[in-house]
């Protein structure tokens, strides 16, 4: 009887065995091909590594090789620059002294000048006999003037401050102010150019509050103010635009034109005429 249990048992433990010896084998397996995989993988990452620099390497041998025979940088051409000097630029492009021309990269060049302060976009080629480096250059384009903290910074259309010591313009632009002035002067312009006649009279816009736009028309002498609403200030600017196409309102002894208010436009009279007024 202790010779049939025993003979069961062991039947038991071989009915068993077979399925836990093949877990440990697929395990086992798994294992064995990750480590090749990483193995294969290191190998090939230091492979190329290797060909990279030797390939490198040897690439910097024509470069030298070329410049020896002639193939350097001769000139560099600048167009398209106002406000950007040509030493800075020199000094931004970094080129050493008989540099070859073939070795350069392009675009690293570009993105180097970019970095200049008056520069919104370059390109940069190669020309061969002479061998010289072109650079054109597209500078930004000052839309207004804004006045913070006691300085007045240049800002272009896309409402980039253009960080400078001195700045005089070339045309008359408008003065801006106001917290965040500069990052709404884009939406500010879109609004303007609906109407060319009036945008040509307006001197000075200030945000006020981060919200809404105070326009300042004329001179000292003959200022006319025109509050926009914070919202629909597009609207109320083609309103007020035709209204001076209609009746010429701006010619009229009238200082200030509040348009926040839905359906009315508050208004001020002159001092003097108001004045007058009261004498009679």
């Amino acid at each position: 009887m202790a010779e049939q249990a025993a003979n069961k048992l062991n039947l038991q433990e071989a009915a068993v065995y077979p399925e836990k010896e093949w877990l440990y084998r697929l395990a086992g397996f798994v294992g064995a091909a990750v480590l090749v995989l990483s193995l294969c993988l290191t190998a090939i990452t230091i492979r190329d590594n290797v060909l990279a620099t030797q390939f490198n390497n040897m690439m910097q041998a024509v470069y030298k090789l070329s410049a020896r025979y002639g193939m350097y940088v001769e000139d560099i051409i600048v167009e398209g620059n106002k406000r950007t000097s040509y030493e800075d630029l020199v000094q931004a492009l970094n080129l050493s002294e008989n540099e070859s021309i073939l070795g350069i990269d392009i675009a690293k060049l570009q993105s180097r000048i970019e970095q200049l302060t008056w520069v919104r976009h370059c390109v940069v080629k190669r020309s061969f006999f002479p061998n010289n480096i072109l650079v054109s250059i597209e500078e930004r384009k000052v839309k207004a003037i804004w006045q913070y903290e006691g300085r007045f910074y240049p800002v272009d259309a896309e409402g980039n401050v253009i960080e400078v010591e001195e700045y005089e313009p070339d045309a008359p632009v408008i003065v801006l102010a106001g917290e965040g002035a500069p990052h709404h002067l884009a939406e500010l312009l879109a609004v303007l150019d609906t109407d060319a006649e009036l945008a040509n009279k307006v001197r000075a816009a200030v945000f006020v509050s981060n919200r809404r736009w105070d326009l300042s028309l004329g001179n000292a002498q003959n200022r006319v103010l025109i509050k926009l609403p914070e919202k629909n200030f597009d609207k109320a600017y083609q309103k007020i635009a035709l209204l001076n196409k209609r009746q010429g309102i701006f010619k009229r002894k009238l200082t200030s034109f509040d348009l926040r208010y839905n359906n009315r436009i508050v208004v001020d009279i002159d001092k003097s005429v108001e004045e007058l007024i009261l004498k009679r």
